[in-house]
């Protein structure tokens, strides 16, 4: 057996803390899971179910309300217009922030669902542009347009879960 040069193993050496530090690179160093792994995420139910244009006192001071839906030809300008909706609607979301620090409108989420059908955000034209990013001052009151579209005709059901911070309400009616 020929021994092996000095250049041969700085060769080895190379390729054998290559292929280490690839392997380690690929399990990351390790698990980083909890050793329980039965750890569930319960989603919160809604604190009320309410219809369109009414209010509802989420308490701390802070009101929503949803108007009406009503019907509108979403432009090219507007996201997620290629998953070509059958049916686009528009609402005003009316917050009022009546208590004491300013609301943060990044715990302000909404979401949207026609029974089985799919339905999305179709923000960024026509002054639909989603919820504001400046916070609402403790006193003042806001109105912002959301639009979304569904693949699902006039008169199909249209549901809205709107969150602020931890409370969530579900607004129940109907495609325009």
């Amino acid at each position: 057996m020929k021994k092996l040069t000095r250049k041969q193993w700085i060769l080895v050496g190379v390729v054998a803390v290559v292929a280490l530090s690839i392997l380690r690179s690929v399990t990351n160093g390790g698990s980083d899971l909890p050793k329980d792994k039965t750890t569930l995420v319960e989603e919160a139910a809604p604190v009320a179910t309410i219809a369109f244009d009414t209010p509802l006192d989420l308490g701390g001071g802070v009101f929503v309300t949803v108007a009406a839906p009503t019907r509108f030809t979403p432009t090219i300008f507007m996201t997620n217009v290629d998953q070509k909706p059958k049916s686009a609607n528009q609402f005003n979301v009316t917050i009022k922030n009546g208590g004491k620090t300013p609301l943060d409108f990044t715990t302000v989420s909404l979401i949207a669902a026609s029974g089985e059908n799919v339905c999305f955000d179709v923000l960024g034209d026509l002054d639909i542009n989603g919820a504001p990013t400046e916070a609402l001052a403790a006193g003042a009151t806001t109105t912002y347009a959301y639009g979304v579209g569904c693949q699902a005709a006039a008169g199909e059901p249209l549901s809205l879960t709107v969150q602020i911070g931890e409370s969530k309400v579900a607004v129940e009616g109907k495609i325009a």
